[in-house]
């Protein structure tokens, strides 16, 4: 998978190889891989690394997800459950104080109100009470980063039917 391979020769931030078949990727390598399986299947466009609310809850989600997947967990739904725990974090401080992130200072007012209405609402729900399609929204993060820790040789049975289907 593309995704995967962004981090195959990377051994700047790799800590090696744990169990034969897992890749220890670093938060900054999973919250790209989030990003880029973010935009595969949205669109969204790229985040850069920086000061952005997209970058920073990228950041935020893949910690949370890491500390699962480092705990030998590989159920989507748990995985996913953690992504929007630490998008919380990051959501929290956007409604608190948006403009400490940069691309608020230049987002025109009212795209800047639709945010906050739109964040304030996900993220005073848990994810099991989210809609399907912003749960699915963090499947896509989750399978992602699966997929590149595991890869697909690595994964039981069970969790490599749910990266496939």
């Amino acid at each position: 998978m593309i995704i995967f391979d962004l981090f195959e020769d990377n051994n700047e931030k790799s800590q090696g190889v744990t169990d034969g078949s897992r890749k220890q990727l670093s938060v900054d390598q999973l919250a790209t891989i989030s990003d880029a399986a973010l935009d595969n299947a949205y669109h969204y466009g790229r985040s850069q690394p920086g000061n952005t609310f997209g970058w920073q809850a990228n950041l935020k989600s893949a910690a949370f997800a890491k500390q699962m997947i480092d705990r030998g967990i590989t159920d989507i739904e748990a995985i996913s459950d953690a992504i929007h725990k630490g998008w919380n974090v990051t959501a929290q401080a956007f409604v608190k104080n948006p403009m400490m992130f940069d691309d608020s200072k230049t987002m025109a007012p009212e795209k800047l109100e639709a945010k906050l209405a739109q964040r304030q609402k996900l993220m005073t729900q848990q994810y099991t009470q989210l809609p399907e399609d912003e749960k699915e929204k963090d499947r896509v993060v989750a399978r992602a980063m699966l997929q590149a820790i595991a890869g697909q040789q690595g994964m039981a049975e069970g969790s490599l039917n749910e990266l496939s289907g």
